[in-house]
């Protein structure tokens, strides 16, 4: 089976691009335009890492993550943060979980290497669902 990574960002550019991207790096690729959504995906199947933006409409990606972390736990350094947002709630919340993040804008290659730092340090297989 093949890695399976999810991407969540209300900008369908960003999607489309990341996607393109993530498809030529052999990943299976599925989106989401807000948190919610994300998360019923991430609830639904499983995922060897998500890509989410912060700032989006109906739930924000760190609502997003506090909610993926408490259902699955496994997930908590699965997840990497791209943003525009350089207020001070955001960058206390990355520093506070200790999450990657990249900035946006990004070089294709600067989050092809981003999703690999991540996909190795996880590499362990725990328990998906807590409770």
């Amino acid at each position: 089976m093949g890695r399976r990574i999810l991407i969540i960002d209300d900008e369908h550019i960003i999607l489309e691009l990341l996607a393109i991207i993530f498809c030529k790096e052999g990943y299976e690729v599925d989106a989401a335009s807000n948190g919610a959504g994300g998360l019923k995906m991430a609830y639904s199947r499983e995922y060897d890492i998500i890509i989410s933006d912060i700032d989006m409409p109906v739930m924000s990606g760190i609502e997003f993550y506090r909610k993926l972390i408490e259902k699955i736990p496994s997930m908590k350094q699965r997840v990497l943060f791209i943003t525009g947002n350089d207020d001070m709630e955001t960058f206390m919340f990355l520093n506070e979980t200790g999450v990657k993040y990249l900035l946006k804008p990004f070089k294709p290659m600067d989050i092809v290497k981003a999703v690999t730092e991540v996909g190795d340090f996880t590499n362990s297989k725990t328990s998906r669902f807590s409770g």
